[in-house]
């Protein structure tokens, strides 16, 4: 047997997997591609492929709604809109037409030509958009040439390796076959990684071609999708530990599926407000299940993403309302649309930027382009009639920008008095997300009714890396002490006027970091509805003065690494990442 090997790559989806290995090649193209008789006939076997294959990613999106998974079924009328894109069928057509190619071939080169176009872009969500693309020419590829599916050679337990894999891959594999999957390329907004989450598999992504180099061979596999790490012919006693481990996580997810009812207090009775992030009324319902107290970080993207119009006031309203329905009484934060050059929004181009994320994103759109931002201004006025709605604006930098986007928000509310519509007026807090925002927390403070800190944009525009970028991933570490350093600045501004604090980035869903944010100040923690028992857990394993302490040690260290350390050292309660 060969020496165990240890790849290190980004942890897509939390969860332990072991198991025999299947190393999936998807179909190469061929180096000479056979020409047809009859173009017109062709032309009319795409329409055909395309039907059939229209067929499959309904049947996919149908599966997802009926499990009440909206968000993974959004993947595929994303994919169904890619199909019906009329651009990419005349471009196949016309390939068949000029060189006589295969209706399948055609699809694919016209599928290639796009996403190649996305690529050179540069950017993580075009270029997962581009991953799209390509699982939907596969999907076409299939029903005319009867290739097979990862699902049909998968015919028994294992966890897959591939160079990267689309979300009909993962779709078309009986769930308790695969046991998870590693990828060599993909960031964490993939779809794949997305799917991933929302299926609950076990994945590890952008492991590099190390991955397919040295899994040939592999008899077995085991893989930590909480973290990023994948072990090919692990030795017996690496096996023994994750397998202790599984069994530990599930034990504690039933443990902590008891105690949703208990409150998110400390040991010596301070009270943080434990809430969660949704972009859809079914995970806002997930949050209720795990005994959220709201929505702090309501993302309003999709209503707008892979659509060819804007949804208009009345659909902005009735995605507030239900996602408010879900959880009555209990308060709402919806972040303002944020969308830049690396988001696609058909019905509002943006133009491709050189660096999107230091370009048009977030308010600045809003502010630039007042027929964008009024609508979800005055539907959310409307919507706070009826429920405790709070209105956060994203990608502040300055004090100007908040005034700016006020006087937007007293404009809203004169329109709808001036119309006799009910409405009430939400509070109107910032994102710090920016280092300029904590920099100049003073000022905002004065004027933000509140403050939410996203860490996970702050942490990439104050150490310079793309979390997303396999390159430079190891440069970000939200614990890093100059991130801690900005945190606790904000949270000292916003309490000197009697303002609240929230984290809604992912480092509010590590419970390990939980007891060092409350020692910063933090007063409210948003995460991921799984995350939500585990963070509840370290919140009640916590004590506000050993924390204190915790955070101004954490402040004097030098390095991520140290500050990790000093959390291990000072842990209070025993957890890991949700399963």
């Amino acid at each position: 047997m060969r020496d165990p090997q240890t790849l290190q790559g980004l942890a897509a989806a939390p969860g332990i997997a072991i198991g025999p290995a299947l190393l999936y090649v998807a179909h190469a193209e061929e180096s000479a591609t056979p020409t047809v008789a009859d173009i017109a006939a062709e032309g009319r076997r795409l329409g055909e492929g395309i039907s059939r294959a229209d067929a499959v990613l309904a049947g996919h999106e149908a599966t997802l709604r009926a499990a009440d998974k909206h968000d993974e079924a959004e993947i595929f009328a994303a994919h169904r809109m890619i199909l019906a894109d009329p651009s990419l069928r005349e471009l196949a057509e016309g390939l068949i037409a000029a060189s006589g190619i295969p209706a399948a071939a055609a699809m694919e080169l016209a599928a290639n030509s796009q996403a190649e176009e996305l690529e050179q872009l540069g950017d993580e969500y075009l270029s997962a958009r581009a991953v799209d693309l390509r699982d939907v020419a596969a999907q076409v590829r299939r029903a005319l040439t009867g290739a097979r599916s990862l699902g049909e050679l998968l015919t028994a337990p294992a966890v897959v390796l591939a160079e990267d894999l689309g979300p009909s891959d993962l779709m078309s594999v009986p769930r308790e076959r695969l046991l998870g999957f590693a990828l060599a390329v993909g960031g964490l907004t993939a779809h794949s990684a997305i799917l991933a989450r929302g299926l609950g598999i076990p994945a590890v992504v952008g492991l590099g071609p190390k991955l397919l180099e040295r899994a040939a061979g592999a008899a077995n596999v085991a893989l930590d999708g909480g973290a990023g790490s994948l072990t090919l012919d692990p030795a017996p006693a690496e096996l023994q530990r994750l397998r202790v481990a599984a069994q530990a996580q599930a034990d504690q997810e039933q443990a902590l599926r008891a105690q949703v009812s208990l409150p998110a207090v400390t040991r010596d009775g301070r009270h943080i407000q434990l809430v969660a992030n949704a972009s859809t009324p079914a995970e806002a319902g997930a949050a209720r299940a795990w005994g959220a107290e709201g929505v702090g970080l309501l993302r309003t993207e999709l209503l707008f993403l892979e659509r060819p119009d804007l949804p208009d006031e009345a659909e902005q309203l009735a995605l507030y309302s239900a996602v408010a329905a879900e959880l009555p009484g209990a308060p709402i934060t919806v972040r303002t649309l944020d969308v830049g050059g690396d988001k696609h929004l058909p019905a509002f181009p943006l133009p491709a930027e050189a660096n999107p994320f230091l370009g048009w994103r977030g308010l600045r759109i809003g502010l630039s382009q007042p027929a964008l931002l009024l609508p979800q201004l005055r539907a959310l006025l409307r919507a706070a009639a009826s429920a405790p709605i709070k209105i956060m604006l994203p990608m502040v930098s300055s004090i100007g920008e908040l005034r700016q986007a006020r006087v937007l928000l007293e404009q809203a509310r004169a329109e709808l008095v001036a119309e006799a519509v009910a409405h009430a007026m939400p509070e109107l807090g910032v994102m710090i997300e920016v280092p300029a925002a904590a920099l100049n927390a003073a000022a905002l403070a004065h004027e933000a009714d509140f403050f939410s800190i996203g860490t996970n944009d702050l942490t990439q525009y104050t150490l310079a890396c793309d979390r997303g970028n396999s390159r430079v991933a190891a440069l970000y570490q939200p614990l890093d002490p100059a991130v801690l350093r900005l945190i606790q600045m904000a949270c000292v501004a916003a309490h000197a006027q009697g303002r609240s604090v929230s984290v809604c980035g992912e480092l509010a869903g590590d419970p390990r970091a939980t007891a060092l944010l409350i020692g910063l100040g933090v007063d409210t923690l948003s995460c991921a509805p799984p995350a939500l028992p585990l963070v509840r857990a370290a919140i009640r394993a916590s004590d506000t003065s050993d924390a204190t302490a915790l955070a101004v040690r954490a402040l004097a260290a030098t390095s991520a690494d140290e500050v990790r350390s000093l959390l291990e050292q000072a842990g209070t309660v025993a957890v890991s990442w949700p399963a």
